[in-house]
């Protein structure tokens, strides 16, 4: 019996392959009178569509509410006024679908054979929600515990230092919530969110599957025209100022056996700065 071994040459990289061709879908838009926008990408690869509803609102500085916006979500799906969270589970996982909420954005996705029964689902959450006080004190008894262990918790001590020292305490970015924060949040105070931000007319909803623009005009106004438009407050905060110098901020925990060191550096960046793909990638580097 023979025993073969293939030879590698491992002192040299092998050449990369092939750039692949990225093809995005051409998106045809509407907008419903009540200022709803919608995006439509048809793409009939699957019998599936994908219904994604975003708020585009400014960003909300929690104070002494610290960590309501993540509850916001889950207290959203937490129940309707025609169905408990057991029976809306049910129904989403019986078509097989997906169906996720946050403080500034509904997602649902099925079989395009269930699409209707999935945006039937998808605006009960959205107009019907009931906020259950034991949905909300579960949710704070999971935050509590897990900020008792993120104490010990050396990239969670690092994360909420160098987002203060970037962009203050009382910046929306630069503020943490506590036990004292979260313990004071109530139902009143998500009902009260929910209320001011969830309005169609600062709301994009895309639709992406097998759907054309005349089948989802159809859905989106059957679905979504009831949904009165409202006046929605904006926020607007001081940038952060670069450092003057280096500055050295360290959390001693002598107990420790590990360490974390960041570099960090307020800068403005979005997906239009011609320096976007480069600080990404440096990041990756």
């Amino acid at each position: 019996v023979q025993t073969g071994f293939a030879q590698i040459d491992r002192s040299n990289y092998p050449e990369p392959g092939p750039a692949r061709e990225i093809k995005l879908g051409n998106a045809d838009s509407f907008t419903l009178p009540n200022g709803l926008k919608v995006f439509v990408v048809e793409n009939r690869k699957l019998p599936r569509v994908a219904f994604s509803l975003v708020l585009e609102r400014d960003p909300i500085f929690e104070g002494d509410k610290a960590g309501m916006l993540s509850m916001v979500g889950q207290m959203m799906t937490g129940g309707t006024a025609t169905r408990t969270k057991d029976q809306l589970d049910e129904e989403i996982d019986f078509i097989g679908a997906s169906l996720e909420a946050s403080a500034s954005s509904i997602y649902a996705a099925s079989l395009k054979k269930h699409q209707e029964k999935v945006l039937e689902l998808m605006t009960d959450v959205l107009y019907n929600p009931v906020f259950p006080q034991e949905e909300l004190d579960k949710l704070k008894k999971q935050m509590i515990s897990g900020l008792a262990a993120s104490k010990d918790d050396p990239n969670a001590i690092s994360g909420r230092l160098t987002s203060t020292l970037n962009f203050g305490a009382s910046h929306p970015y630069g503020e943490s919530e506590t036990e004292a924060t979260v313990k004071n949040i109530t139902v009143e105070d998500i009902k009260s969110y929910y209320g001011i931000y969830f309005k169609p007319n600062i709301a994009y909803l895309a639709i992406v599957g097998d759907i054309n623009k005349k089948e989802a005009e159809a859905l989106v106004k059957k679905y979504f025209s009831k949904w009165q438009k409202g006046t929605v407050p904006t926020h607007s905060y001081d940038k952060p100022n670069s450092p003057a110098k280096n500055t050295v901020a360290l959390v001693d925990r002598s107990a420790s056996v590990q360490s974390v060191v960041d570099v960090t550096y307020p800068l403005e960046m979005n997906l239009s700065n011609p320096d976007y793909l480069a600080s990404r990638m440096l990041n990756y580097i």
